[in-house]
């Protein structure tokens, strides 16, 4: 709307002589940045639209050398801001036909800018796609442990939080299973012994408690994480983003989790 703004003051801007007031050189100059015009081309511009009937009136109010005049006003007709009049001189086209113009190439150009962008970005997403290696971090302590599980599985659409004896202690299964659950819509616990259900079950979670032995563990499709205890007692986890290795342990605990029966918190 800068143009639209810019154009209307113009008309209703009267010519004051040889030089231009304070009010049109502001205009002149928000002209000038707004259309890309040289200073010659926004005071021609300016002077055109305030009647100059011939070049050297054109030169005198505008202050464009006369000599540069015709080579001006050329651009001004390639960039639609004025016309040959059947004397043979130009006009400048009206400040609300320049504004409509100018904002509608204005708008195409940002349409063409963000189909751009948005061609780059999947051209991107397709580079990164093609080259990602797998990602592997090891993380030591509980809070460091519910970070990056946030990280590594905030975007799955299922995950499997399996609890046996490292995230049974001292709170950490409840941490991991409620920092996930701010992220993912089909997060189900599998829970080797019992001591956590009622309190995960409260959390609104499906849970299911087998007798199977299974490592302290969260999975997805493409991530995996495992959690051990080192001898000072402290978790450690080691995680992985790779789906080659991820998937198969994902398909596992899938097939567990629809083999117990009795509801959400069967055994097996």
């Amino acid at each position: 709307m800068e143009a639209l703004v810019i154009v209307k003051a113009l008309f209703s801007a009267p010519y004051m002589g040889l030089g231009l007031p304070i009010e049109q050189e502001a205009l002149v100059e928000r002209l000038r940045k707004a259309l890309d015009l040289t200073l010659y081309e926004a005071k021609l511009y300016m002077a055109m639209l305030q009647g100059a009937g011939d070049p050297k009136e054109a030169s005198v109010m505008s202050g464009v050398p006369l000599p540069r005049i015709y080579d001006v006003v050329k651009v001004l007709e390639s960039k639609g801001m004025v016309y040959k009049d059947p004397n043979g001189w130009y006009r400048a086209v009206s400040p609300r036909a320049l504004a409509a113009a100018s904002i509608a190439r204005l708008e195409e150009d940002s349409r063409k800018r963000a189909r751009e962008i948005a061609e780059l970005a999947e051209a991107l997403e397709r580079l990164e796609s093609k080259q990602r290696v797998p990602r592997y971090v090891i993380v030591k302590g509980a809070y460091n442990i519910v970070s990056a599980a946030v990280d590594f599985f905030k975007a799955s659409a299922v995950v499997y939080v399996a609890v046996s004896t490292v995230m049974a202690r001292d709170g950490l299964g409840e941490e991991v299973v409620k920092s996930l659950l701010s992220y993912i819509g089909d997060l189900r616990v599998l829970l080797v012994e019992g001591a956590l259900v009622e309190r995960v079950s409260e959390m609104g979670v499906p849970v299911k408690v087998t007798q199977l032995p299974l490592l302290d563990s969260i999975s997805s499709r493409v991530g995996l994480m495992i959690l051990v205890k080192e001898p000072l007692g402290e978790p450690v986890a080691v995680a992985v983003e790779d789906q080659a290795q991820a998937e198969p342990y994902f398909r596992r605990l899938s097939s567990l989790w629809t083999s117990i029966g009795g509801g959400p918190q069967g055994n097996t």
